[in-house]
């Protein structure tokens, strides 16, 4: 170990506090993202007096490791008390003037922790990445000023970040608003003016599912030159574009599943786990290969590749793609209901009237876009850098 590297179980101790007034209702996850999220099960009759309160400023985590692939479920709570399940482990900071709980979260987030924490994994049945092998870990700790530093440098980035994806989702909005104004009055219309026509999805584009990664190959942190496009990736933007989230393949790996490729312009829709996410394909993914829980629509036609997404924006918006999902266990969408889902065409001059009317948008959220894998470019450099922060 450098010198200048500390054991993280000196600055942390466990916290077990259970909810056994009920007086605390927000129920949260934690999710691989490293972020506190709603949770989505089933509390039904749930007694919440054994879950564990979490407070601000406080970490929680899953120590199962075998499900969650190669990333840890791990975050820090930045807002209001909540409660969580009683599997994970709640730790807090002993002293926040030694080791800043924002800067610990860095940490976290570096591939780095990850790749330790799944190898020090262990369990027959269940992978466990528990209480000691976590205090076990080493860390730079600088002084407290360096830590405030680096913490307000990537905080810079972060809400840079925020900001464009807001702008980005007032644009989509824009957007969206222009479509239903002059299109949304003709679905389930009596009768349809002349030239504008009812038509199934497949007759307007070719829809090819994605394919699975092959026996013993997976999921590599370290990029390579072909990314894999995860439904987690998809619907958080008009763009599935590469950020410095994605996980790759190897060349042997592409090789067998080469012909399940994306390219730009592509339109992608998750059709299991989250489904009805989709987004169009940034040429920062062309040639990408697609998981099996994602379809994609290809070889455009009649109508434009944007004019398809958002008429999908707007089934989304009416709940059409919710009924057209099966399934009561693991629910699906199948393809034949995307292939057979039911498009609005409407002249060609209107299609390219409305592209005119909604070009100089999509070409700002493309802008911000850009600028937004910049900024995760400039965020993973200030990750990568976290292990020299103790020199200084």
């Amino acid at each position: 170990m450098k010198s200048n590297y500390k054991k993280l179980g000196e600055y942390i101790r466990q916290v077990d506090i259970r909810n056994k007034d009920l007086k605390v209702s927000r129920l949260l996850g934690v999710s691989i993202s490293k972020s506190f999220i709603e949770s989505i099960a089933n509390t039904v009759g749930t007694d919440f007096s054994n879950y564990k309160v979490v407070h601000k400023g406080q970490f929680a985590y899953g120590p199962v490791t075998s499900r969650n692939g190669e990333k840890i479920s791990i975050a820090l709570l930045k807002e209001n008390e909540c409660i969580i399940s009683s599997s994970y482990l709640v730790f807090e900071i002993v002293d926040a003037e030694k080791l800043l709980p924002e800067y610990l979260m860095l940490w976290f987030r570096r591939a780095e922790f990850d790749r330790y924490a799944r190898y020090k994994s262990h369990g027959s049945v269940r992978e466990i990445f528990d209480w000691n092998e976590l205090c076990n870990i080493d860390l730079p700790v600088p002084d407290i000023s360096e830590q405030r530093k680096i913490v307000e440098a990537y905080k810079i980035v972060e809400d840079r970040i925020e900001l464009k994806r807001k702008i980005n989702d007032n644009l989509e909005a824009t957007v969206q608003a222009v479509f239903q104004e002059q299109f949304a009055s003709y679905y389930g219309a009596d009768e349809l003016p002349d030239g504008y026509s009812i038509v199934s999805l497949d007759s307007l584009c070719t829809v090819k599912g994605g394919k699975r990664l092959p026996a013993n190959c997976e999921l590599l942190d370290i990029p390579t030159e072909h990314p894999y496009i995860r439904v987690r990736d998809v619907g958080n933007s008009r763009y599935v574009c590469l950020t410095d989230q994605f996980q790759y393949i190897d060349e042997e790996t592409h090789s067998a599943i080469s012909r399940y490729i994306v390219n730009t312009g592509d339109i992608v829709i998750s059709i299991v786990g989250t489904i009805g996410l989709f987004g169009k394909v940034h040429f920062s993914l062309d040639k990408a290969n697609l998981t099996e829980n994602c379809v994609k629509l290809t070889d455009i036609h009649t109508v434009t590749s944007d004019y398809l997404y958002d008429t999908l924006c707007y089934k989304k918006h009416i709940k059409e793609i919710e009924l057209l999902t099966v399934g009561a266990v693991q629910a699906k969408l199948p393809m034949y209901n995307i292939q057979s889902m039911k498009i609005l065409v409407p002249p060609s001059e209107v299609v390219e009237e409305f592209q005119k009317r909604t070009n100089i948008l999509n070409e700002q959220i493309e802008v911000n876009i850009v600028e937004i894998q910049k900024l995760y470019e400039l965020r993973s450099v200030l990750l990568a850098k976290l292990s020299d922060s103790a020199t200084k």
